[in-house]
């Protein structure tokens, strides 16, 4: 009689940005082998390879011990169960039976199962914002299935046809545009990447689907528009705290939340230099931002010993940048994201500001989100090649 191996093993090249490792489970039976994840995560110098376990110092490691204990229990109970029907099966079916979720697992729970793990990771890996982006994700999705089935379907059942379906649904029925449906089909195929990982289903929907973004021109303000914003005295005292927070912004890049939430311990002088130390809420990821003269002025009275500025809701100083925009004679859609457009563009870029260091000081992970948000301006251009025939008709001269 062939026996079944159970072995849990954790994946080093999966560690978080925490130090901790997905455990994994391999169920090895008649010379086969079938893996999933166990859902649970060990941080690597608390892994025991030898025992397969979780050296314990906390009740969280022993709880993850018996978990893994829980799930042999289970794979021994499911294996029995398969012997005693007399017929052949494969590893991959002792783990099929284990899962127990093919068919009933199923879209909505797969939604909710990603959500509730994010939920508990706010403040850790995730912000309450992007919760909040798949949060409207399983909102769509509902509202769809009610539509085309009625109810909710089974995991296995989400293909291909149904993603292109789904993506139908959302341009031509909801408030999505184009660049807005990809970015929910997106956290979709997280969702279910999710489901793959964990053995649900053997392939993604997504696999041959192509995502269609949409080239779009991000605005921002000229010196001239800026300097017309900075100059204009205001007496109401809301709209004066808009045009602070975000002339501010235009100087350093910092987008609304990180303005809003921003600290007097994150304004920092080093070696004479004042500077803006803070982690971005939207990544985490660290931005550094020496603060340039014109927007000292901004910080000088600050709002409290816990914030610089007046807290003011997005909504408000959006609405407020509309009646400062009007003021100021500037015809353009002015939102408080405008002035990190406008410090990729205007401050930095165009005045020589290597794209690395803008990217560094914007917080981005890759030069390519600096790209998009930073466009070097035509007028640029015109002075870079100025410069260059300038250079090259003086070594013709020579």
């Amino acid at each position: 009689m062939y026996r079944v191996t159970i072995y849990f093993y954790i994946l080093k090249r999966r560690k978080d940005v925490n130090g901790a490792c997905p455990i994994y489970c391999r169920i090895s039976f008649k010379k086969e082998r079938a893996s999933f994840s166990t859902g649970l995560k060990a941080k690597l110098k608390k892994w025991n390879k030898q025992k397969q376990s979780v050296n314990e110092t906390s009740e969280l490691d022993s709880a993850i011990n018996n978990k893994l204990e829980q799930i042999k229990s289970h794979i021994y109970f499911h294996h029995s169960h398969l012997l005693d029907k007399g017929d052949d099966f494969t590893a991959k079916q002792v783990k099929e039976a284990f899962i127990n979720n093919g068919d009933k697992k199923t879209l909505i729970n797969m939604i909710e199962d990603h959500n509730n793990s994010m939920q508990r990771q706010i403040g850790i890996c995730y912000s309450k914002g992007t919760l909040k982006n798949y949060k409207t994700l399983i909102n769509h999705v509902r509202a769809f299935l009610i539509k085309e089935y009625h109810l909710d379907i089974a995991l296995k059942s989400v293909d291909t046809p149904f993603i292109y379906r789904f993506e139908a649904y959302l341009l031509e029925e909801t408030m999505c545009h184009q660049n807005g449906a990809m970015k929910v089909l997106q956290r979709l195929q997280k969702v279910l990447n999710m489901g793959l990982q964990r053995g649900y289903i053997e392939k993604s929907p997504f696999s041959i689907y192509k995502f269609k973004f949409q080239k779009i021109q991000r605005g921002y303000l000229s010196t001239m528009e800026l300097k017309r914003i900075m100059d204009i005295k205001l007496d109401n005292k809301t709209l004066q705290c808009v045009q602070n927070m975000f002339v501010f912004s235009c100087f350093t890049g910092l987008c609304y939340i990180d303005t809003h939430l921003l600290k007097p311990e994150q304004i920092v002088e080093e070696n004479g230099t004042l500077w803006v130390k803070t982690n971005r809420e939207k990544t985490g990821n660290i931005s550094n931002i020496p603060i340039l003269q014109p927007a000292k002025k901004y910080i000088k009275k600050m709002y409290s010993k816990e914030r610089v500025f007046r807290p003011i809701c997005n909504q408000t100083v959006n609405t407020g940048l509309k009646k400062i925009a009007k003021k100021t004679s500037i015809n353009k859609h002015i939102t408080f994201h405008m002035a990190r457009h406008t410090f990729g563009t205007t401050i930095t870029l165009s005045n020589d500001v290597p794209i690395e260091s803008v990217s560094k000081m914007m917080g981005h992970s890759k030069i390519i989100t600096t790209q998009i948000y930073a466009r070097v301006l035509d007028k640029k251009v015109e002075l870079d090649m100025e410069k260059l025939s300038k250079k090259l008709f003086k070594k013709k001269d020579k």
